[in-house]
């Protein structure tokens, strides 16, 4: 494609060079990038692509787009200001050969040519957004699960992996930036699939991954204090404006319409919007309600079931999800698809059969006690799941946890204390300490255990915290290692190192049963 016909799908402060050279691909870092490669400068936040634009010349791009932001005249003259100095516009076009496009945003640039350069396949697949604090990765299992059985062909992208309708990719990100996305939704369109689940993450919005997509269905599930801090949200108000965005790139929103901010996501929508409610009893005006919602133990396994009600529709759904909020993630599914025209067997097959990777998920190591495997890492997703788990009235609740390093401190002050009031004992272990002392982690989320008469113990080492459960573990009890689900590593000092929750239970479990011998 030509650079030309490249800039007539976007809109840019002003071009600079020959506009006719050809692009073969784009690129937002200089090691990825190669000869007649487009190459964006994009702010991170710790290095700036501006600093690598020549070293992105010297592998041979045909053009560079900078931001506003880092140009400044001399005179008639434009110079790039980079951490090495400023360089003359006039140089970098006449004596490398290179145009240059001035844009106001870097990010928004990159996912505005990155639509463009894959011919927006997004136009081209029913796109399905998922937002919330929590529970975004189970709905969009959820909704994917039910189109599969009702013979559409949907495509996912999420926490726990990318499914381009031909293999899955490990996700690095929830929601991945915005070249890579259009990527995806590219290789979807070549594969034969007919719409996509996407989770949509408030980080995602706030970085312009998104854009460039209008969604035929956005949904949001729910919000709390979470993802506030440094690298993340400034604040609350930020957070929660990040979230509402999704309302304003897309044509149907369906919302919680028990959220106590709903009305605040609401604010600036330019979609039609349709409710759900999981409390049948007071709700009156949402589309889709839930009512007579049990939960019960069978064979070792954790259900629920509970009738859906949806204009003249009334029908059973039975799933091996326990809890309510799980109730409600089944809600915003069965919202999605009444829109594609599912019929209700449908539904409830899907919902029977689903199992969500990490996430509530019985690994069935004992018919005498339940293990259960979540993703539970932030103080909303921990107190909804071991408030669950209360009611199933076990012998004993006991929950391994840790928090992940370069967190909010109150993030972690606030899971102790929510463990503390909920479980019978909390071994606090290590998560994903990242760039901090795990030690030091322990002894945040133990500052806010201190605050309850919760009964705890410190295992920093994660293999050895499971296996103390496990050696510990008595009839009737339910155990429940949260915080990293699905993931296959434990970043420590910016390593991945290969880590599998299931792997540490099957290890114990031997290690136990040898020992039994």
């Amino acid at each position: 494609m030509q650079l030309n016909r490249l800039l007539e799908h976007i809109t840019y402060e002003s071009a600079h060079g020959n506009l006719r050279l050809p692009v073969r691909d784009i690129c937002y870092h200089s090691k990825g990038a190669g000869a007649n490669f487009l190459f964006v400068c994009i702010r991170g936040q710790k290095s700036d692509g501006h600093d690598y634009v020549f070293a992105a010349i010297q592998k041979g791009v045909s053009a560079v787009v900078v931001e506003k932001a880092s140009v400044i005249y001399k005179g008639t003259e434009q110079f790039l200001c980079t951490k090495s100095g400023c360089f003359c516009f006039e140089e970098i076009i006449h004596k490398y050969g290179v145009a240059v496009i001035v844009m106001k945003d870097g990010r928004k640039a990159l996912a505005e040519l990155s639509a463009a350069f894959f011919d927006y396949p997004a136009r081209k697949l029913k796109m399905i957004g998922i937002t919330g604090t929590k529970g975004k990765t189970t709905t969009a299992f959820l909704t994917a699960g039910i189109l599969r059985e009702a013979g559409f062909r949907p495509g996912m992208i999420g926490t726990v992996w990318i499914d381009n309708g031909k293999e899955k990719i490990t996700a690095k990100h929830t929601t991945p930036e915005s070249y890579e996305l259009q990527r995806y939704l590219a290789d979807m369109v070549g594969n034969g699939c007919d719409c996509c689940v996407m989770e949509v993450s408030s980080q995602g919005i706030k970085m312009n991954r998104t854009d460039g997509i209008y969604f035929d269905i956005g949904v949001f599930l729910n919000i709390e204090p979470d993802h506030i801090g440094t690298g993340e949200h400034a604040s609350f108000i930020e957070y929660l404006y990040c979230k509402s965005r999704l309302l304003q790139q897309c044509r149907i929103g369906i919302v919680n319409q028990d959220d106590p901010n709903a009305h605040k996501i609401l604010w600036g929508h330019t979609c039609l919007v349709e409710t759900f409610s999981g409390k049948a009893d007071i709700s009156e005006t949402a589309e889709t309600v839930a009512e007579h919602v049990e939960f019960y133990m069978e064979d070792g396994k954790l259900y629920s079931r509970f009738q859906v009600k949806r204009g003249r529709e009334h029908f059973t759904l039975q799933m091996q999800l326990p809890g309510m909020f799980n109730v409600y993630n089944a809600l915003a599914a069965v919202s999605i698809v009444s829109h594609f025209g599912v019929e209700r067997r449908q539904i409830e097959r899907a919902l029977r059969r689903q199992v969500i990777p990490g996430r509530c998920e019985n690994v069935g190591i004992s018919g005498e006690y339940v293990f259960l495997i979540d993703y539970a890492h932030n103080e909303m997703s921990l107190r909804n799941l071991l408030t669950t788990l209360r009611q199933f009235q076990p012998e004993r609740l006991i929950v391994i946890f840790g928090c992940g390093g370069n967190r909010s401190k109150f993030r972690r002050n606030r899971m102790g204390e929510t463990a503390g009031r909920l479980a019978d004992l909390s071994i606090l272990t290590s998560d994903n300490p990242r760039w901090e002392n795990p030690l030091d982690i322990l002894d945040d989320i133990e500052e806010g255990i201190r605050e309850t008469k919760g009964a705890y113990l410190r295992i920093a080492d994660r293999k050895e915290a499971v296996e103390f459960a496990v050696k510990e573990a008595k009839r009737g009890d339910i155990i429940v290692l949260a915080g990293k689900g699905h993931e296959g590593y434990q970043e420590i000092n910016g390593i991945k190192y290969p880590m599998s929750e299931y792997e540490l239970v099957e290890s114990a479990v031997r290690k136990q049963r040898k020992i039994g011998r």
